[in-house]
């Protein structure tokens, strides 16, 4: 799972990542590639959740793609080249802000919404 995760990682910023296959199986030696238009087209069916997620979100709120102006990427996905792709098709007018730190974003957004909950006592 971490090399899988390692993979992932490296596939956001390089066009191409390899597996050696000794490190899962001693006695066998070779290295699989795979590209970053490979790994998209294996993560077809979850990008087209998220687009339909989207999709029923505008939906359910009464507004469609024109009517959002601003797009905060956060969280490990927006790392993600075809993540970042999908949302600047969907909202190709809106302003995208990508932050340096996606992750500490999702912390500092559940750390702000902790604090407007009610508390018991």
């Amino acid at each position: 799972m971490v090399k899988c995760q390692e993979i992932k990682e490296t596939l956001s910023v390089m066009v191409t990542a390899g597996l050696d296959v000794d490190d899962f199986d001693t006695t066998q030696e070779g290295n699989i590639q795979i590209s970053q238009e490979g790994f998209q087209k294996m993560c077809e069916l979850l990008l087209n959740r998220v687009k339909n997620t989207l999709n029923a979100a505008l939906h359910n709120s009464n507004f469609n793609a024109n009517h959002i102006n601003k797009v905060l990427h956060v969280g490990g996905g927006s790392r993600m080249p075809m993540i970042n792709q999908l949302l600047r098709n969907m909202f190709p007018e809106a302003e995208h802000c990508i932050e340096e730190h996606p992750d500490e974003v999702v912390a500092i957004g559940a750390a702000y919404y902790a604090y407007s909950l009610p508390s018991d006592s």
